[in-house]
């Protein structure tokens, strides 16, 4: 018997994939995934399970609640403080610190002599800029007139035109703030904040259709509106040029606009599209890259009616959008990641990950460079991303499925006897290994899943238990499972069973032995 047995591996790489048929996939992309929750594409082969994320401070002394009542609006960090907004006020505390609370940037004799206050309920956009040698921040609440912080005085800016007022995007492009208001680009006075008069070379341009996003982009600043796209050249108001790229295309969410690996990603009508310059000077491309996860597209887009959030995690060459629905469990909270290789964009699906806001950025700090990512929602707390094992002290549930793979020979039946699995390993997890054969139909017979043991260690040959122990080291670790089923096509399913506190690990590929049976 053992003379028949054959030997059929995969490398595990593609993403998830659901626009092919069963057949399909399992031909053409056997190391793809039909599920490919919480695991991500790695740019060192293989799929890795995603972090976790903790609230601000860590897990032995959380930074309390934001105060007020509400969702968290807005946050970003400014200097060595961590900024959110919360209701009506702007609060920060030292991150760094897990003893710190949130003290009240908005309580000062500045702001409350002028009897305003942050307006509306919807998100809190900013800026950081420096026009005079000090770093500003200036914020828009979609409702009232731009604010302005320094550090230490917090004010909103009440001199300025009336069409100011309302400003939901913002951004400086070559030392002019522009505000994007309704359908309007507003632009300041090179060098100023708080002027916006056209005798100074402020102005306004109408766009025609509600602006969803600014971004400068390779010297040029990219206006997205609702269902078009322009792009602003030149220095100064003598000098503008407002050029259109798409009138029948545009963003149609706010805050899915990310720059990564030198394009920009951003969600259209049909899907996430690239924004990308040609070959041909002054051109650029819009290509539909969803189109492998447009089922999943789909669900995210109708079931999140609280809008989206999007990062990228530069350390990775990694997009994450984010869907906001304020009914929906946060273990549940649905999202989608894509992560650039050499092979292009592959994408994961997410869960657990309840973002309303979202920023991101390097922090030069003392021990150098360091990537931090930083969240909130209706919890009232801030959270950062990718720290730690957990999603706030809950386990993260993560699934890997490989399509239908029919070997060859879709209408030959296969016996299965052992599969194994090559992986990377960090320290202690669990991870069920079951084979599901021909679409996982109940007529057919489907073995019993096996739960790897002892895992927190790794063992050598000849010492573990076969069929459950994991052989190797710590970097590099070999599961074999000995399972017996049989079936047309067969699908490998890995799903994390652990308490919550499972090191990550990556799936680099594995190899399933089988002996060939009768056509079907």
């Amino acid at each position: 018997m053992a003379d028949r047995w054959q030997t059929y591996s995969i490398e595990y790489k593609g993403g998830l994939i659901t626009n092919l048929s069963p057949y399909q996939q399992g031909i053409q992309s056997p190391g793809s995934a039909r599920i490919l929750r919480n695991f991500e594409p790695s740019v060192f082969g293989g799929y890795r399970r995603v972090e976790g994320f903790e609230k601000l401070g860590g897990t032995s002394t959380n930074i309390p609640v934001v105060p007020n009542s509400g969702l968290i609006r807005g946050v970003f960090k400014y200097g060595a403080n961590i900024y959110a907004c919360r209701g009506d006020g702007l609060f920060f505390c030292n991150g760094l610190a897990a003893t710190s609370s949130w003290t009240e940037a908005t309580d000062n004799a500045t702001y409350s002599s002028a009897g305003v206050t942050i307006g509306g309920s919807g998100k809190v956009r900013f800026l950081k800029y420096n026009f005079d040698g000090t770093e500003k921040l200036m914020l828009v609440d979609g409702t009232g007139k731009p604010f302005r912080f320094n550090g230490t005085t917090f004010e909103q800016l009440s001199s300025l035109p009336a069409d100011t007022s309302g400003a939901t995007q913002i951004v400086n492009f070559k030392n002019h703030v522009f505000l994007g208001v309704g359908n309007n680009l507003v632009y300041s006075a090179p060098y100023e904040d708080d002027d916006f008069s056209i005798a100074n070379g402020g102005g306004v341009i109408n766009i025609g259709d509600p602006i969803t996003g600014l971004v400068v982009f390779r010297e040029q600043l990219v206006i997205f509106s609702r269902s078009t796209i322009n792009v602003l050249t030149g220095n100064s108001i003598t000098d503008y040029v407002l050029q259109p790229v798409s009138r029948n295309l545009g963003c149609v969410a706010e805050d899915t606009i990310q720059e990564i690996g030198g394009d920009i990603i951003f969600l259209g009508p049909d899907g996430l599209r690239l924004f990308n310059a040609t070959d041909k000077i002054g051109d650029f491309g819009l290509a539909v890259i969803s189109k492998p996860i447009q089922t999943e597209m789909l669900d995210l887009t109708s079931s999140s009616p609280g809008g989206f959030a999007s990062t990228v995690i530069r350390e990775k060459s990694q997009y994450r959008i984010f869907g906001f629905n304020t009914a929906t469990q946060d273990s549940s909270a649905k999202g989608i990641a894509g992560t650039q290789l050499q092979e292009g964009i592959q994408w994961n699906d997410l869960r657990g990950f309840n973002a309303h806001v979202v920023f991101s950025e390097y922090d030069f700090g003392a021990t150098g460079a360091s990537e931090v990512i930083y969240f909130g929602n209706a919890t009232g707390y801030v959270y950062q991303m990718e720290q730690g094992n957990t999603q706030d002290g809950a386990h993260i549930s993560a699934t890997f499925a490989t399509p239908f793979i029919p070997i060859s020979d879709p209408e030959i039946r296969k016996t299965f006897y052992k599969g194994t699995t090559y992986l990377d390993v960090n320290g202690a997890f669990d991870l069920e290994y079951s084979l599901k054969f021909d679409f996982d139909q109940p007529t057919t017979v489907q073995p019993d899943s096996v739960l790897t043991t002892d895992s927190a260690a790794s063992v050598t040959f000849g010492e573990g238990i076969y069929g459950t122990s994991l052989f190797g080291n710590k970097q590099k670790a070999i599961y074999e499972v000995q399972t017996i089923g049989s079936g047309f096509t067969v699908s490998i399913l890995y799903e994390t069973t652990g308490s919550g506190t499972d090191a990550v690990f990556s799936i680099d590929s594995a190899t399933l032995e089988y002996a060939v049976n009768d056509r079907r």
